[in-house]
């Protein structure tokens, strides 16, 4: 099926409920302009992208329409002969889209950004990680304010593998993340952790689903999401365990903090376990920022706005407290601090 014999998601649907497929289009909803590719480079080396011929017809259509307007593909190989590799994805076209497959074959970590001044940016990232490798990856969005960005990836984790994922989310002003992993195989582990910022309009949507189609696996998803201004942030969770996956142990938690009045934000874990002998779990909560904290430390000296960025700090940094590879963890908490230090001085 091609992007033109697709119905267009209405807002009933889980996945497009609070960011409709119509805002986050680059131009008509009817129409596939064709558009160029991003610059990839991996380690300070550009990667060319290759052609693509084969399609994925059963696609669904924000990654059928991504493949439709650029058909070149980026492909990358990781092993342990590089401790921590550094991809870096940019463009300052006023519209870009990227397609990255990445190939894990032994145990390494990874650090990816997305920067640019573009006026719309579209990613899709697929991965392999093969059977007994480990990767620690941490992933940046570092767009300009500007940006609008349309972002899927699909992570399969095979047999004794597992992946590590952290995720800063601080750039584009309009932005739509759809994040699927399968968990393939025996023992294959999914620790996944995100953070959130969204200030003044900032709309962050994050879509995440969780397959586990093997008996024995194991994943954890935590989202925080730190909301000021008129800041809106989105997590809708999908869990899915099948039959057969005896085992399994998983569990998801969405946690909000509300910075003022006007911002907003909306968590929607879902279950479907069709399972017997597994443990699955999830949880969402929201509140605001805690008077007790805040008074505390104004008590000590801190003027309203540095008390209200260190416990926006403390809250996020939480998130990649289970990263257990220093150059990524560094990677994401260093992006943090400098993003919060950024807007105590504007």
């Amino acid at each position: 099926m091609s992007y033109s014999k697709m119905v267009i998601p209405n807002r009933s649907n889980h996945e497009w409920r609070y960011t409709p497929w119509e805002k986050i289009h680059p131009s008509k909803v009817e129409t596939v302009p064709a558009i160029k590719s991003a610059r990839v480079q991996l380690n300070g080396k550009q990667i060319e992208a290759q052609s693509v011929r084969d399609y994925d017809s059963n696609a669904e259509i924000s990654r059928m329409f991504l493949q439709e307007t650029n058909n070149s593909m980026h492909s990358i190989t990781i092993d342990e002969s590089q401790d921590c590799n550094f991809v870096e994805i940019e463009s300052d076209e006023s519209q870009v889209v990227c397609h990255v497959h990445i190939t894990v074959e032994s145990s390494t970590a990874l650090q990816i950004i997305f920067k640019g001044n573009c006026n719309w940016f579209g990613i899709h990232i697929t991965s392999d990680i093969k059977a007994n490798s480990n990767l620690i990856v941490g992933i940046l969005n570092d767009l300009s304010k500007e940006c609008k960005l349309l972002r899927c990836e699909d992570w399969n984790i095979h047999r004794d593998s597992h992946l590590t994922y952290g995720e800063l989310s601080i750039g584009g002003g309009y932005a739509k993340s759809d994040i699927r992993t399968t968990l393939s195989g025996s023992n294959a582990g999914l620790i996944q952790s995100i953070a959130v910022i969204t200030e003044e309009k900032r709309h962050d949507d994050h879509h995440i689903e969780i397959l586990h189609k093997s008996g024995h696996t194991n994943s954890s998803l935590t989202v925080n999401s730190s909301c000021s201004d008129r800041g809106h942030a989105i997590g809708t969770g999908l869990l899915m365990i099948e039959e057969n996956c005896d085992g399994t142990d998983a569990g998801q938690v969405f946690k909000n903090l509300l910075l003022s009045d006007r911002a907003r934000a909306e968590s929607l874990p879902e279950l479907e376990v069709l399972s017997d002998d597994v443990s699955a779990a999830h949880g969402a909560a929201s509140s605001p920022i805690d008077e007790n904290q805040l008074h505390y430390l104004m008590a000590r000296g801190f003027t309203p706005k540095h008390a209200k960025s260190l416990i926006v700090e403390g809250f996020l940094v939480s998130s990649f407290s289970k990263i257990s590879d220093d150059n990524v963890r560094l990677f994401l908490l260093d992006s943090l601090n400098k993003h919060l230090n950024q807007n105590l001085e504007d």
